[in-house]
């Protein structure tokens, strides 16, 4: 009875939602079963009438007597032919009935009476109201049966209503061993439409199908169509469906998986060992392959055996594939040192005078520390430290016995003849706040002088390209001759403003015209006593305040403001530490950055970063060669491992002898610095990061001036397409773009995802990541030529117009923007239909 009631409720539900589009429903009882159940039926404001043998009657009741009213209309029979059915027109005209549960699930779908068969064959499917008001809400009345399905195979196997998000969540459960989602759609009797479908699609055949081997030969068919001359398992569509995998921000990861996974049980690594590198720099279906290509350019890096412009080409080529976020680290590594020895290689240390030593190497020989630095830190991070040991000895081999040393050598010989610390035509880091800071008083602007402990030149060349790749930010780079000995309190002093600098006691602290240049709240003291409104400040503290209020409340007073940074100096002056001053590098340009934003959010325009001295390091443990057998003895203020303070001290060939007059200095102070780059023996300290001497990476102390600007001046590379017909006519299309100016510091990089649509924003070919970075000024070499393959759908778009759509990245999310879309017209051949890719 319960059941009879609740079937009652499920048919009168029914028929009040057909009442809301027809005012006459038929309803024929063939075997009369539901007789009961029509009389006790009943409607608010609609009649029942019951059809035997009363046609015409019935007929004029419901067209002349009341012709507006609603009317179910029952018989207990068969429904007649047509040629004897009097109410024909009736009835076409409005709406026959059915309670036959496939009919009753046709009706609470209001789908039409031609997809009652796809309710018969997945009978189990619609036992469940959820599932039934799933698939209601995303179905279209135009849908044909192979896409209604699809969408039913979705709600089966839980994923949004599309076919490759249903595989995407069926090989997920598969990778995870379970079969719970495959299970639903064999139970529904789905499983039929999918593999017949994936034939179909993918050309995948097999005589137990399963979902392992065709996630096997998805892969494998991805791997050979990027290799060339390699016969591929499934066809075009195949390969497309693995590019746009790849390119799902939520399933890469499981195309991750499960090349992982293949690429084990298949040992790849083995498969792939007769195949020339060369031939590999496309192919991104394993990690096996970059770890293969990695080592590779190890080899030729080592050996000398491929030029350094193919190798940072091969890096290039990389640098969109799949895999190499996790490789980015080792590929960095290997680039750098290739561009280090090709550096190393090529250049002339010869120095005729000082002069010509300084400007060499703030044009050119900086370049080395510099990628030297580079390539400690990336290989530090890389992913596969051991493939980079060798490498590894290798760059520092050369870097100290064909740069480091012989430079030394060269500078020293050129500073033996010096008669005191100044160089021609290169201005002193004492005039520092002469030339650089007390210009900004005269006019009553304000300057912010941020000194960065230990920022060597070569780093501020790498900071000034971080700079002008911030908005609205101009940087300009000079370099000035920094006092000896290089140290921390020297160098500190000489930035402040001063006639004399001294030594007042038996130590390293130097006085600036009596005052101790020590701390802080001395520097206030200097630098007040040259311009009131100054003060000095940690960068700790600085960056405390709220730019909005405290922070400009605070610099109201002040036209001078010294800020102070140590990150890379307090790293690596200890030695459990020193081997991490390139780490601290990268986090003193972050910090730095956050300095000059504060600045300019409290209105600051004008900022100069400089620092108290370079440092010489050398990330290997030194050899006992490295050292002098120099022992200092005398009156000894200070030692340290690059210099030593003091009066009546006791010199030797290994090292240079200075006085204070020579230096600049007041009083009988003497120093002795180690020629070269040669360090003194000092129990218990470090030896790798030093400074102090007189060295070229010690003494170029950079000056980097920053203005911000009110106006934008950062844009992005603009891309054209070049020398295109307006006709696609094969399923192969070849595109060239075309980068229009070089990348330089305000003219960023611009990476594109690519890829052919139609109108609607349908995908017809596959998806192709362009990262345009070229610095070459040779308009051909920023060309790029990129083939695209179309999707078997695309023949259905012949004749219409089709665009090939670059879109970027939104920043910070997976979403992406156009950045142009340009016309062609589908213009595909009939043999061109029938060619296999």
């Amino acid at each position: 009875m319960s059941d009879q009631h609740t079937n009652s409720d499920k048919v009168k539900l029914t028929l009040e939602k057909i009442f809301q589009q027809h005012r006459l429903i038929f309803w024929y009882d063939e075997q009369a079963e539901m007789k009961d159940l029509f009389d006790d039926l009943s409607f608010e404001n609609i009649g029942k009438l019951v059809i035997d043998k009363n046609e015409f009657g019935l007929k004029y009741h419901v067209l002349i007597e009341e012709p507006t009213k609603s009317f179910l209309i029952y018989k207990a029979g068969e429904k007649p032919e047509d040629h004897e059915n009097w109410l024909l027109d009736l009835e076409l005209s409005n709406y026959e009935f059915h309670t036959e549960p496939a009919s009753l699930v046709l009706q609470e779908l209001e789908w039409p009476l031609e997809r009652k068969s796809i309710i018969n064959e997945h009978e189990a499917f619609f036992t469940n109201a959820k599932r039934k008001a799933d698939l209601k809400s995303v179905c279209e009345l135009n849908d044909q049966e192979s896409l209604i399905r699809t969408k039913m195979l979705s709600i089966a196997v839980g994923s949004e209503p599309e076919w490759e998000k249903a595989l995407y969540a069926l090989f997920d459960e598969a990778y995870r061993g379970k079969q719970e989602r495959y299970k639903a759609a064999e139970k529904f009797n789905l499983t039929s439409f999918l593999w017949t479908t994936i034939q179909q699609k993918f050309g995948y055949q097999a005589t137990e199908p399963s979902l392992k081997d065709l996630l096997f030969h998805l892969l494998q068919n991805s791997f050979h169509r990027s290799i060339p001359g390699t016969k591929p398992e499934l066809n075009k569509e195949a390969y497309l469906f693995v590019n746009r995998w790849k390119e799902s921000s939520k399933a890469r990861k499981l195309y991750k998986d499960w090349s992982t996974q293949f690429e084990n049980d298949l040992n790849i690594e083995s498969s792939i060992q007769l195949i020339p590198t060369e031939s590999l720099l496309e192919a991104d279906a394993y990690a096996i392959i970059d770890k293969k290509i990695c080592l590779e350019l190890r080899n030729h890096i080592i050996h000398n055996t491929l030029p350094n412009h193919t190798i940072q080409e091969w890096v290039e080529r990389r640098r969109i594939k799949f895999f190499y976020e996790e490789f980015a680290h080792i590929y960095e590594a290997l680039s750098k040192a290739s561009m280090i020895l090709d550096e190393i290689r090529k250049v002339n240390l010869s120095i005729e005078s000082p002069k010509e030593g300084f400007d060499k190497y703030t044009k050119q020989w900086h370049r080395i520390d510099k990628y030297y630095r580079n390539y400690i830190y990336a290989s530090s991070h890389a992913e596969h430290q051991s493939l980079l040991k060798e490498l590894t000895l290798h760059i520092e081999k050369a870097y100290s016995n064909s740069y480091l040393l012989p430079l030394g050598d060269n500078w020293q010989k050129s500073l033996d003849k010096l008669p005191a610390w100044t160089i021609d035509r290169i201005e002193s880091q004492r005039q520092f706040y002469v030339n650089w800071v007390a210009p900004y008083l005269k006019t009553e602007n304000r300057v912010f002088v941020i000194i960065s402990d230990a920022l060597r030149y070569e780093t501020a060349v790498e900071l000034r390209e971080i700079i002008l790749q911030e908005d609205r930010y101009a940087a300009e780079l000079t370099a000035v001759l920094g006092s000896l000995p290089s140290y921390t309190q020297l160098g500190m002093a000489s930035l402040l403003p001063h006639q004399r600098l001294s030594f007042e006691d038996k130590s390293d602290i130097v006085y600036a015209d009596g005052i101790s240049s020590q701390g802080t709240a001395n520097r206030t003291k200097i630098l007040q006593k040259t311009y009131p409104g100054s003060i000095a400040i940690s960068a700790e503290d600085f960056l405390k305040m709220k730019s909005n209020t405290e922070g400009r409340e605070f610099i109201k007073p002040y036209n001078v403001l010294y800020i102070y940074s140590n990150h890379i100096d307090k790293t690596g002056d200890d030695k459990m530490s020193e081997h991490k001053v390139f780490e601290a590098t990268e986090t003193e340009f972050q910090y730095l950055l956050k300095i000059i934003k504060q600045i300019s959010n409290m209105n600051g325009t004008n900022m100069i970063i400089t620092a108290d001295h370079g440092y010489l390091y050398q990330h290997n443990r030194l050899e006992e060669t490295d050292f002098t057998d120099f022992t200092p003895t005398g009156d000894i203020y200070r030692t340290n491992r690059r210099f030593v303070i003091g009066k009546n001290l006791d010199a030797s060939a290994a090292v240079q002898k200075w006085s204070g007059e020579q230096l600049g200095l007041e009083g009988d102070i003497e120093i002795l610095i180690p020629k070269s780059i040669n360090r003194i023996k000092i129990q218990g300290a470090g030896s790798r990061f030093v400074h102090g001497g007189s060295s070229l990476q010690e003494i170029v102390i950079p000056i980097l001036e920053i203005n911000k600007a009110r106006k934008s001046d950062i844009e992005q590379v603009e891309v054209d397409v070049i020398s295109r017909s307006p006709n696609i006519t094969s399923n192969t299309f070849g595109v060239i773009f075309y980068q229009t100016r070089p990348v330089n510091e305000k003219l960023l990089p611009r990476k594109l995802r690519t890829g052919f649509f139609t109108s609607s924003g349908q995908k017809i070919s596959d998806l192709v990541t362009i990262l345009f970075n070229s610095t070459d000024s040779d308009s051909a070499a920023r060309e790029k030529r990129q083939t695209y393959i179309f999707s078997n759908e695309a023949n259905n778009f012949n004749a219409q117009d089709v665009y090939l759509r670059m879109e970027e990245l939104i920043e910070g999310t997976n979403q992406y923007k156009e950045y142009k879309k340009i016309t062609y017209r589908m213009m595909i051949a009939i043999r061109s239909e029938f060619d296999e890719f």
